[in-house]
């Protein structure tokens, strides 16, 4: 043993020895950026078929997908509330979108999906955390069969609220219609 730590207590040398430790461990933990959705380059879609109408004050605004991702692509990696489901998806930013079609300053948005399945999203949401409405799951449209042709995504892996039950049912698939709505 060098002669440096001879004189050190056991408990000293344990001491020295977890902060050596800790400082090999990652950097990243699930809470950090990395789990937040990054800008992504992808071929553009090539389908003209409306996917998705938002209702505004002043009419609706009909979106196809190349329409929607052309608002900018992100790519995020998370886990959901159903294992089957984890993954990683591309799509634009709910913010992007809704504010697009001149709905990012109200205090909610309705998003609807083909199945009648609807829920309420709080401005709030959309200002804390970078939403997700993905267009596509491992770089490819999602069929209706696979929740798509839309699904709202929120970044779980960045922050633990969002493990919270009360999220679950905002992850809305099979997105077809946005609606303007007071919470």
């Amino acid at each position: 043993m060098p002669d440096a730590l001879l004189g050190l207590a056991p408990s000293r040398i344990r001491f020295c020895a977890l902060l050596f430790a800790i400082s090999l461990l990652p950097l990243q933990s699930p809470g950090s950026d990395t789990a937040l959705p990054q800008p992504v380059s992808l071929p553009p879609l090539e389908s003209t078929a409306v996917v998705l109408t938002v209702s505004t004050d002043h009419g609706s605004k009909r979106y196809s997908l190349p329409q929607i991702e052309a608002l900018g692509l992100y790519r995020v990696t998370t886990s959901t509330f159903w294992p089957e489901d984890n993954g990683t998806y591309e799509g634009v930013l709910l913010a992007a979108l809704l504010a697009d079609a001149g709905l990012a300053d109200g205090p909610a948005v309705r998003i609807a999906a083909l199945d009648d399945f609807s829920q309420i999203i709080p401005r709030e949401d959309w200002q804390r955390w970078p939403l997700l409405l993905a267009t596509r799951r491992d770089g490819q449209p999602m069929s209706i069969r696979n929740k798509g042709p839309l699904r709202l995504i929120y970044p779980r892996d960045a922050d633990s609220r969002l493990s919270d039950p009360a999220y679950r049912l905002r992850w809305v698939w099979m997105v077809n219609a946005i609606e303007p709505v007071a919470p």
